[in-house]
């Protein structure tokens, strides 16, 4: 593919838009062929515009119709789709990035790399981002832009290059709001010039795909291979940027949203593009398939059907199924078939749509759907993905994007799925350019909407929200709470009225389930730890002894684990299970813990669990005692709606909740732990409480008004950054050293498997297949362990030898 010649340059045969990897075991010649070609610099481009294509075809009239874009739009946001397409990795062809793909190359030759690594270092620095040096040769390099300009106006130009230059999230401002990536700063100890391979043979031939497939003149630019001084790339940076700032000015809200449009679907072209050939999958019939994907009539009333079983919609869920605004708002507790209600209307607002059902749950990557249990057979056949397409992709990278490639294996999941149940991060981090749900983008825009547990979203997710019901002015939107504070009601009622549009008073729940007085609250005042509290251990014992079902919430791990071992001791007497729950399994053992809790609470016997947070949006149970430390108002709630959940008849008694202190600095901030405090205070007088209590007061805590927060997806403008939907968490998934044997031993056996079935499976593939049973979530380790040192296998850091504790009975603190 390259030569390196007796002076001081390269000569490369090919340019390359991909590292090439090894040819696996399995693969055939022509097999490995296919990847190689998707790897080149033409086949890659050839292949994102195709996939642009396609999109468009597919999605072309839907981005408007779902974003409320005027009919004016839609021209414009197709053909600066494709040209963005065409576009986004023309800064490739360049010597720095040349070499790093190819020192990166897996059938390189050795003699040739250490060649090549002389001339230019692999830990060495690019002078410049490939995506900024698209925008230069499209924009300053004036044959290329009289070329471009032929066909395009100088604002679709212009828009193109913003989504080339976005593509890879790497252009604008970090989380702080401190500079970086800045378009005009070139680094330091990159040299001081640059060589550019436009005259080159590859080069050229992108330039023809562009006449025969834009339209453009077929004389292509006669611009040969230069060297480009870094000054002179410094000025012309600064040029792009002085008129990218006069453009975003005159931009409309409308005209924002259009552009968010327009780099979200050229990333999903790149996604697909790079992907989907190194499966030997056609393209255009894989890509069209996924995009067909949409739920029928027939689904939603069985999805219905099965839920209801033999009973019939009460007459909340029937006035939620009429509703005729797009807008929905629906106020009702725990356990009153908000969910049965939410299908419902999905079957006069779903049809032909995707459904995204979003829980304010936080969660990982890793962990998956696994907390919402599919509850009837059709719910697990519209959720299961079509294509195996999750943990068995290896995506060749160019070394800066490996934390991209989880959220890009489980976006290809959620393009395959109808019905997609998960974390309300996954939809509203769209409004933050978050990777997960921006390479779900093509699922995003074909779908109705459901937000579940509102009232439980902190201010930055709030303001989220209300910048997504402003953006997607045509998409279908329930949203439910338990609660919604009156600023809440406020703030959602001023962007309605901006939009323009109807919105109703929230439809209640039945008043004969929301009145029943389910609990009795009870706050436990205690000296030293509150898990060794006898106040607290004599009423658990007394409901183990009478057979009643335990839940105890924690919001550590570690004090998960305690009161597990404290359970073990205190209750030995008793026949009952003791069980525990939490996010720190292994992926596998995870599940097991999942489905053991979820049974023992369906039983007639009694049972003791302990869990962590991850209960209250996850577990569909209902205890008959609850335990809990303090915690946020909204979080309070939550677990109060694992407690007494069945109850449907005054008859039936209430049961007691016991509340204790939480005195610990994580992971919630005093402030938040207040609103708890102040919310169990204000129910001091209630001897028995009801849902419709809990939403009174909930509603009276909060009076300030929300407002939309600034959205790095519609406000970027030319700028294309990740900013955080909310507070980071404290974990990272990785995988065990000790674990390490058995996941090849495993490996091994996949491999074998798939020869005997004549399937193509590399050895790393099957590693990455077996590895997510084995991910577990540990603490971020502090900065001394320099963890980000640890060895990678694909995308799982591997722990040192002996740094983690773990069993698989209680997991690892």
């Amino acid at each position: 593919f390259c030569r390196v010649s007796q002076g001081e340059s390269i000569v490369f045969r090919h340019l390359l838009a991909k590292s090439l990897p090894k040819q696996g075991e399995t693969q055939s010649e022509q097999e490995y062929a296919q990847v190689k070609g998707a790897a080149r610099f033409t086949g890659h481009i050839g292949a994102v515009l195709l996939s642009a294509e396609i999109l468009v075809e597919s999605l072309g009239h839907v981005i408007p119709k779902q974003l409320g874009l005027k009919a004016s739009y839609l021209g414009r946001l197709l053909r600066i789709i494709k040209l963005g397409a065409y576009l986004h990795d023309w800064g490739k062809a360049n010597q720095h990035f040349q070499a790093m793909v190819y020192l990166k190359s897996g059938n390189l030759e050795r003699d040739v790399k250490k060649k090549i690594a002389k001339l230019w270092n692999r830990e060495s620095q690019q002078m410049i981002r490939h995506e900024f040096l698209s925008g230069i040769l499209a924009l300053q390099v004036p044959d290329f832009r009289e070329w471009l300009r032929t066909e395009f106006t100088e604002e679709e130009l212009i828009l193109a290059v913003w989504a080339a230059i976005g593509h890879h999230l790497k252009a604008g401002v970090d989380e702080n709001e401190k500079e970086s990536h800045k378009i005009t700063t070139l680094p330091d100890g990159a040299g001081s010039e640059l060589e550019i391979y436009t005259g080159h043979s590859d080069f050229q031939a992108v330039l023809r795909l562009g006449s025969q497939k834009l339209g453009l003149p077929e004389v292509i630019p006669n611009v040969s291979t230069f060297y480009w001084a870094k000054e002179d790339l410094q000025d012309h940076l600064s040029h792009l940027q002085n008129q990218f700032r006069q453009v975003a000015q005159g931009l409309t809200f409308e005209d924002q949203v259009m552009v968010g449009a327009i780099k979200a679907t050229v990333i999903a072209a790149d996604l697909a593009g790079s992907s989907v050939p190194l499966i030997q999958e056609n393209l255009r019939d894989w890509i069209s398939n996924a995009l067909s994907l949409t739920l029928t009539s027939e689904e939603l009333q069985e999805l219905v059907h099965q839920r209801l079983g033999n009973h019939s919609l009460r007459p909340f869920q029937q006035q939620i199924a009429a509703t005729p605004d797009r807008v929905t708002l629906v106020k009702a507790g725990c356990g009153t078939g908000k969910t049965i209600g939410a299908y419902a209307w999905a079957q006069q607002w779903a049809v032909g749509k995707r459904l995204f059902f979003g829980y304010p749950t936080t969660g990982t990557a890793t962990q998956g759907y696994l907390d919402y249990a599919n509850d009837s057979p059709i719910e697990s056949l519209l959720m299961h993905s079509r294509a195996d397409m999750d943990r068995e992709l290896l995506f060749t990278g160019e070394g800066d994007d490996a934390e991209g490639i989880p959220a890009r294996l489980q976006a290809f999941q959620t393009w395959r799925k109808k019905l997609v149940v998960c974390t309300v991060d996954s939809i509203l981090g769209l409004i933050q350019n978050n990777r997960r749900p921006l390479f779900a983008w093509p699922a995003l825009v074909q779908s109705a909407f459901v937000f579940d547990e509102v009232h439980a979203y902190d201010k930055s997710l709030f303001g989220a929200l209300l910048q997504f019901l402003k953006a997607f002015r045509g998409a279908p939107i329930l949203l439910m709470s338990a609660s919604f504070t009156p600023g809440q009601l406020r703030a959602i009622q001023q962007v309605m009225e901006e939009i323009g549009e109807p919105l109703g008073d929230p439809i209640e729940g039945p008043q004969e389930l929301e009145q029943l007085k389910r609990y009795q609250l009870q706050t436990v005042e205690v000296e030293g730890d509150p898990v060794q509290s006898d106040r607290i251990w004599a009423e658990v014992k007394q409901a183990v002894q009478s057979g009643q079902k335990v839940l105890w919430v924690t919001n550590s791990v570690s004090t998960c684990i305690d009161i597990y071992h404290l359970a073990k001791q205190n209750l030995s007497e008793f026949k009952q299970p003791i069980l525990i729950y939490h996010s720190r399994f292994r992926y596998k053992d995870r599940v097991k813990k999942h489905e053991q809790v979820i049974e023992a609470f369906k039983s007639s016997q009694g049972v003791f669990s302990v869990t962590t947070q991850v209960c209250e949006m996850s577990l569909d149970l209902s205890a008959d005692l609850l335990v809990s430390a303090m915690a946020p108002a909204a979080a309070l709630i939550q677990r109060l709606g694992r407690l007494n959940r069945r109850m449907i008849d005054a008859r039936q008694g209430s049961r007691v909740a016991l509340f204790y202190d939480w005195d610990q600095s994580k992971p919630y901030k005093s402030d938040e732990l207040a609103t708890g405090k102040q919310f169990l205070e204000s129910l001091n007088n209630y001897q028995k409480v009801s849902q419709q209590d809990l939403a009174k007061v909930a509603s009276q805590l909060n009076q300030e008004t929300p407002e939309p927060i600034k959205s790095a997806w519609i406000q970027g403008d030319y700028c294309s950054y990740q900013k955080s939907l909310r507070e980071g968490g404290y974990t990272i998934t990785v995988l065990l050293n000790e674990d390490e044997p058995e996941i090849w031993k495993a490996t091994e056996e996949r491999v074998q498997e798939a020869q005997l079935k004549g399937e193509m499976l590399s050895k790393m593939q099957a590693f990455l297949r077996e590895a997510q049973a084995w991910a577990v979530p540990i603490r971020i380790p502090h900065e001394k362990t320099e963890w980000w040192n640890w060895q990678r296998r694909g995308f799982y850091r591997i722990t040192e030898q002996g740094y983690i504790t773990y069993s698989d009975e209680v997991g690892t603190p």
